[in-house]
């Protein structure tokens, strides 16, 4: 939502947010790993643009507005189940 790119360990929330396919991850506990990819966003200006528009376009998913209205469908299906 910021508008910038993010390097991220592979892990479950970070899949979940940034999709399977994203292509700033390394594995956990990989910190050569890690410095690669930093070192990689640092030098390589399409690869950190890549990281900017793969973010970009995910941007949507988390609009305040959309995240209202998850909540508000979770807690009406939960007051139904009373």
């Amino acid at each position: 939502m910021a508008g910038l790119p993010v390097v991220a360990s592979k892990i479950a929330g970070s899949v979940g947010l940034l999709g399977k396919k994203y292509p700033g991850y390394y594995p956990v506990g990989d910190s050569a790993a890690l410095a690669r990819l930093l070192r990689r966003a640092e030098k390589d200006t399409r690869y950190l643009e890549a990281l900017r528009q793969h973010c970009g376009a995910r941007a949507e998913l988390f609009a305040a507005a959309r995240e209202q209205r998850s909540w508000r469908g979770l807690l009406a299906g939960i007051r139904q189940l009373r």
